[in-house]
């Protein structure tokens, strides 16, 4: 094996050498024998803040998990970042991954903290299911579905815990492979201009599905798409009064791929048959959560943190004022190309657009899941007229 040094935040890693892992000229983690990807430094200084601020919401050092490492970059970062970090327990089945997370952790002089397992993900995670063994929070960060260690987290995670998902298929997520959705997700996907947020909202339904089998109520601090992969940070709570609120935001969103029409509905309401605007067919997605997508308060307090050994912490501003301005708006975005394509008017500016809708008393703002969509509570003929008076008519 062939290694060189990184740095990601505080914290100096080996990692494999880039230039000896390549595929037509771009440096492949799959490649490697210990998997690394260099792309996802932002979600991973994404994770050192939101668990920064978590940590500074419980009365003790936390206990983390991190059960697919790799070569163990977030557990070792957590441990050298975060502060009050009772231990963090790092895991991987990758013969190869163990004596890198090994070094990883000399390096970083962390041998009282880390404590690392050569396992598979859910072994190690069900071994951490007995009352006194759980953690405070648990990274679950896979090539491709999250959804086979769903169950074995929520099980060991404390009451109250925080449980951090990835999700990098977003090929089935997203509708292109709807059957490999349904499969790994039990949900069916819409393949639709808004096909990242039902995507996201469709990974999310699955881990409050799985909470809710052991009585646990899910809040989403956090959650977003960016790049490749969806990824969420889910706070569950013991009760079944909890779970019952978590359940009654679970639902589908109804789309009409002719006019764009689209409503989200909880699980026990009433289906429709055709689009309420067109009475043309309609396409449903689902089961997802149809809740809040992110908490203010959370984000307001992750953006006090300080970023500035953050190598993307001016992408990290970006997106969380952008998640701010959005958490509030109900679901589904309108992408304005697509509206303006069907008026045939040119394309006129997004702000002008969310202007109009805010002076109309409509919540209205961007979103970063497309930078050309507006997320808005103004109901589609509402949002047509809008853009078809401020459009102009081709030259």
């Amino acid at each position: 094996m062939i290694f060189s040094k990184a740095k990601e935040g505080k914290t100096d890693l080996v990692v494999p050498d880039p230039a000896s892992y390549t595929f037509q000229g771009r440096y492949e983690p799959t490649k490697a024998p210990v998997f690394y990807n260099p792309r996802m430094e932002f979600s991973r200084d994404m994770a050192v803040l939101a668990l920064a601020v978590f940590s500074k919401t419980r009365d003790r050092p936390l206990d983390i998990c991190d059960p697919l490492a790799g070569l163990g970059a977030r557990g070792v970062r957590f441990a050298k970042e975060v502060g009050l970090i009772n231990k963090s327990v790092i895991g991987d089945l990758n013969d190869d991954a163990i004596p890198v997370i090994s070094e990883n952790v000399r390096f970083n002089k962390l041998e009282g903290i880390v404590e690392i397992f050569h396992k598979d993900a859910c072994l190690l995670l069900t071994e951490h299911a007995e009352p006194g063994k759980r953690f405070d929070y648990i990274d679950v960060d896979p090539f491709g579905t999250p959804s086979p260690f769903l169950d074995c987290a929520v099980r060991a995670l404390k009451n109250g815990g925080l449980l951090a998902i990835t999700a990098t298929d977003t090929a089935p997520l997203c509708g292109i492979y709807s059957k490999a959705c349904i499969r790994k997700y039990g949900g069916t996907p819409l393949r639709s201009e808004f096909c990242h947020e039902v995507g996201l909202r469709i990974m999310i339904g699955t881990a409050v599905r799985e909470a809710l089998k052991y009585d646990f109520g899910t809040e989403v601090l956090l959650s977003y798409s960016a790049d490749h992969y969806l990824r969420a940070y889910l706070r569950c709570s013991l009760g079944a009064k909890r779970g019952d609120s978590s359940a009654s935001s679970m639902g589908y969103i109804f789309h009409c791929p002719s006019c764009g029409w689209r409503c989200a509905l909880q699980l026990n309401d009433p289906w429709p048959c055709s689009c309420a605007a067109c009475g043309k067919p309609i396409k449903r997605g689902g089961p997802l959560w149809c809740g809040r997508l992110c908490e203010r308060e959370f984000m307001e307090r992750m953006l006090a943190e300080d970023r500035s050994f953050l190598n993307t912490g001016k992408r990290i501003e970006k997106l969380l004022n952008l998640l701010i301005s959005e958490s509030d708006k109900p679901p589904t975005y309108y992408v304005l190309d697509n509206i303006c394509s069907r008026l045939k008017r040119d394309v006129p500016p997004i702000s002008k657009i969310i202007e109009t809708l805010t002076s109309m008393g409509y919540e209205s703002s961007l979103t970063h899941f497309h930078p050309k969509a507006i997320k808005t509570s103004a109901p589609l003929d509402v949002l047509t007229k809008v853009v078809k008076d401020a459009g102009r008519h081709p030259e």
